[in-house]
């Protein structure tokens, strides 16, 4: 197919919006021992106010983080500067994304001390544990001890109705 023919890797990058920066950065780099592709920058513009709702003015600060698997932007936007809500996860298009780690457990812990907070306590998915999270802005992300196909697989063993 096209797709396979290009390379399509879906996992390249996700971007979220935060209301500082410095201390989202150093929240993500710390625990996830991520480094810095750029530090934050500023970004304005008339080309750009279309991309994010037509505000005029618009001013966003960028930040570029890279992982051992996948990589990050954080979004600050300066102006229009309006607060971050807890969005009710039924409605938001982003629902969550997902960090794999070795030892959930301790992960959670280390987000726990790092101020973000788990959404509920960890989850035994046949035999692999996960967590969803909240970082210090409220965006939520999953904790996982599996990859998605193993997850996939417990899926089906629990739900056989799943099978494709």
């Amino acid at each position: 197919t096209w797709a396979s023919s290009v390379g399509v890797d879906v996992s390249q990058h996700i971007a979220i919006r935060v209301s500082d920066i410095d201390r989202a950065a150093r929240f993500y780099v710390e625990l996830f021992g991520g480094t810095y592709l750029t530090r934050p920058f500023t970004l304005s513009g008339p080309e750009l106010e279309p991309l994010f709702g037509g505000h005029e003015g618009l001013e966003v600060k960028v930040c570029l983080l890279a992982f051992d698997h996948g990589n990050m932007e954080l979004f600050e936007f300066v102006h229009p500067r309006e607060p971050m809500d807890e969005l009710d996860q039924t409605r938001a298009n982003l629902v969550h994304w997902c960090i794999q780690v070795d030892d959930v457990h301790e992960t959670l812990a280390r987000v726990e001390a790092a101020g973000g907070k788990a959404v509920h306590p960890v989850l035994d998915w046949g035999g692999a544990f996960v967590v969803y999270c909240t970082d210090l802005d409220g965006n939520v992300f999953e904790l996982a001890s599996h990859s998605l196909a193993d997850a996939a697989e417990r899926s089906i063993a629990m739900f056989p109705e799943a099978a494709p």
